[in-house]
């Protein structure tokens, strides 16, 4: 049991304190992978808070992948934490820099620098107020125009006045929760979602609704059902390439969910982050339903995560409360970063960083087939990531224990669970986060030759 001496404050502290101070204790290495912490009760007894007080921070925890809790086992530290701004484990005696297979992080193109030196250089010669000025909160109408542009060849047409630019995805994503829903809401969404969406949705205090998914994406029947025994606030979904399952919706079942949404007059939010490198000849959710329907997604799932320009788009006559979410939040995007991205845009450059992308995935997923256990993967050629179903006896969380001790960090598969359902024996491989594609062979190797063998061990056992 964890010494709860670390938790100490001087007055009753909140939920998120006790985030706080946990993070940061397995962040240093203090709570090592696979220290089981106290119960919900137990602690709260001891710190004299509500249950529900430290219920909440577990959660937020286990959003965050930082532990895992498991019925009549207790809960524990997973040991993957943020240090630098790399995913590493806290477990004693693995290398310091293992192959990290877990984070979503999308690579800069090698051609990245010398496209930056000519962008950067023209922005230095404008007037200083272009780019540490302030902007409106929706962002320029020169901005908003060259996006909307961008957007129609997403198959996304609105008018420039309906696009608000945001600082990134997550952010857009924020905004427009905020816009939509209140303290409580149920949102539905995929059985298996984003887990970014689902801290964002834990920290507005949102409840999230899992929807039973197939090889198809959702299922317009299970969804239909929720709606009849559930108040749902909103419809979450990804049609493209969907985080982690990389289903593409198919074209009947975006009209079948749109004419649900119609039905029970429910918003949806579409979620096309991990979708833009793709040539998807399917029109999206919006296209279909303009009228009730918030579009986002993101640039630097093609240049790389510094790029933090993303969009949302909203109904024509809802793009007053689309500012006002994101008003609430970060606030605007800095004139510097939408200069950059319209320079970009404008230049051509995103087309060419676009097609480096979709070959440097097409060049990862070809390795992935050559290997027996791994290529009965779900993929897709444009995709940096893919969703493998695991032989029995292997358990998921055992899986990722496994390879971890092998020096390869895979997602720990609770944090995509939208709800509280069952976690399934699969698990997520980023192999766009390496830096190399040698370190992408090791790392494939090392995962084959595990499964290639049942757990030996008791605790891997199941």
């Amino acid at each position: 049991m964890l010494a709860v001496e670390l938790l100490q404050f001087s007055r009753r502290p909140g939920y998120r304190q006790i985030v706080d101070v946990i993070a940061a204790a397995i962040e240093t290495g203090r709570f090592l992978r696979g220290a089981q912490l106290p119960t919900q009760r137990d602690l709260a007894h001891r710190m004299k808070v509500a249950v529900a007080t430290v219920g909440r921070a577990y959660a937020e925890l286990d959003a965050r992948g930082l532990i895992t809790s498991h019925v009549g086992r207790g809960t524990f530290v997973t040991g993957f934490a943020i240090v630098d701004g790399r995913q590493h484990t806290v477990q004693a005696g693995l290398e310091s820099s293992p192959i990290d297979m877990a984070a979503y992080r999308v690579p800069v193109p090698p051609f990245g620098g010398e496209i930056m030196r000519g962008v950067l250089t023209d922005l230095a010669a404008r007037d200083p107020a272009l780019i540490l000025g302030s902007a409106p909160t929706p962002g320029l109408e020169r901005h908003r125009t060259v996006l909307a542009r961008w957007l129609k060849r997403q198959g996304v047409t609105a008018s420039a006045e309906q696009v608000t630019i945001t600082n990134g995805g997550q952010h857009a994503t924020m905004a427009a929760l905020c816009t939509l829903t209140h303290h409580g809401d149920l949102i539905a969404t995929e059985e298996l979602t984003d887990p970014r969406m689902k801290a964002v949705a834990s920290y507005l205090d949102r409840r999230l609704l899992g929807i039973a998914c197939d090889e198809d994406g959702m299922i317009p029947e299970a969804f239909e059902k929720s709606c009849r025994e559930h108040r749902i606030a909103v419809l979450y979904c990804a049609p493209r390439l969907q985080n982690p399952f990389n289903v593409i919706l198919p074209a009947e079942r975006r009209a079948a969910l749109v004419d649900i949404a119609r039905r029970y007059d429910m918003p949806i939010i579409e979620n096309d982050i991990y979708g833009t490198i793709l040539d998807d000849p399917i029109p999206p959710i919006f296209s279909l339903a303009p009228e009730r329907t918030y579009y986002l997604t993101s640039l630097g799932r093609i240049t790389g995560p510094g790029m933090k320009i993303g969009c949302l788009v909203s109904p024509p006559d809802q793009a007053s409360r689309g500012q006002a979410g994101v008003g609430m939040s970060t606030g605007t995007a800095t004139l510097m970063c939408a200069e950059v991205a319209v320079a970009l845009i404008e230049g051509g450059h995103l087309d060419r960083m676009t097609e480096w992308q979709r070959e440097e995935n097409r060049q990862r997923v070809d390795l992935l087939t050559t290997f027996r256990h791994l290529s009965a993967a779900r993929m897709h050629p444009a995709s940096p990531h893919a969703w493998l179903s695991l032989p029995s006896p292997w358990r998921a969380e055992d899986f990722v224990d496994a390879a971890a001790r092998r020096g390869v960090i895979v997602a720990p598969t609770h944090g995509f669970v939208a709800d509280r359902r069952s976690i399934p024996h699969a698990v997520r491989l980023c192999f766009g986060a390496p830096a190399t594609i040698d370190l992408v062979e090791a790392a494939f190797r090392h995962l084959d030759r595990l499964l290639s063998n049942a757990p030996r061990s008791s605790v891997e056992a199941a």
